[in-house]
C-alpha cells in the first residue's frame, strides 16, 4: 500500500520513526570502545556522560570484587559447618566415654587424629581390595554413576561423613544460586564487549583473587622426624 493513501497523522508518525534517535543506546557484539551512550543490561543502564561511564567502570570493578568475596564466603561457610559438626562430634565422644560427664574429659579421652587417620586407611585398604585396574571396565561405574545411587547416599550415611542439616542445606542452595545469577550478569557484561568494561572486570578479578583468596595450597601430614643416632 503506498503512503499516500494513509492518514498524514500516520504518515507523520512514521516519517519521526525513520528518524535515528542521535542517543540511542549503542548496543555491539563486537569488540568496541564505546563510552556515552553505551547501555548494558537495560535502557535505564543507559551512559549519557563520561562521569556517568567512569562511575559505570568504577562500580563494575567492586562488583566482581564483592562476587570473589561472596564466592569465598560460600566457601568459608561450608568450613564453618564441618568445623562445628566435627568439634560437636568429639564433645559428644567425650561425653559418651566419660560417663556423660563433659567437665572430667581429658585430651586423652577425644580420639586422636592419628587413630582416627588409621582408621580411615583401614578403611581404604579394605576398600582398595575390589577395585579394578584403571580402564579394565567401562562399563560398570558408568551404569552406576547412571543409576543415582548417590543421590539417595544421604540415607545411609556413614561414620566419616557429615552432612548440613535441611536448613542448613536451604541456605548453602540459596547462596549457590545468588553467585549463580551474579556470574551470569557478569557474563552478560562481558558480552557487551566493551574494551573499558572488559579491562575493568579483568583487573577487578584480579584484585578479587589477590584479596579474598590467599589460602593453603595443601596441608602435609603429620609426620614424627627422628634425628638418625651416630652409634
Amino acid at each position: 500500500m503506498s503512503d499516500i493513501f494513509l492518514p498524514n497523522e500516520v504518515q507523520a508518525k512514521m516519517a519521526m520513526g525513520a528518524v535515528k534517535d542521535p542517543h540511542a543506546c549503542k548496543i555491539s557484539m563486537l569488540w568496541n570502545w564505546y563510552t556515552i551512550d553505551s547501555c548494558f543490561l537495560s535502557k535505564t543502564w543507559h551512559v549519557t556522560s563520561r562521569g556517568m561511564f567512569a562511575g559505570t567502570c568504577i562500580g563494575v570493578f567492586f562488583w566482581v570484587i564483592a562476587y570473589c568475596w561472596f564466592h569465598r564466603f560460600i566457601v568459608e561457610y561450608d568450613n564453618a559447618i564441618v568445623d562445628y559438626k566435627v568439634k560437636k562430634f568429639n564433645i559428644d565422644t567425650c561425653a559418651s566415654c566419660c560417663g556423660g560427664n563433659e567437665g572430667e574429659c581429658n585430651d586423652n579421652d577425644i580420639p586422636s587424629t592419628e587413630e582416627t587417620d588409621k582408621s580411615i586407611n583401614n578403611d581404604n585398604t579394605e576398600n582398595k581390595i575390589n577395585v579394578k585396574s584403571p580402564g579394565s571396565d567401562f562399563w560398570t561405574p558408568l551404569l552406576n554413576t547412571f543409576s543415582h545411587k548417590w543421590y539417595l547416599a544421604w540415607l545411609e550415611k556413614k561414620k566419616n561423613e557429615i552432612y548440613p542439616s535441611p536448613v542448613e542445606h536451604i541456605g548453602r542452595s540459596g547462596l549457590y544460586l545468588m553467585e549463580w545469577t551474579v556470574s551470569y550478569l557478569i557474563m552478560l557484561m562481558w558480552m557487551y564487549y566493551n574494551g573499558y568494561l572488559i579491562i575493568t572486570m579483568i583487573l577487578g578479578y584480579f584484585f578479587g583473587q589477590l584479596l579474598f583468596n590467599y589460602t593453603p595450597l595443601t596441608v602435609i601430614p603429620k609426620r614424627d622426624y627422628t634425628t638418625p643416632s651416630c652409634a
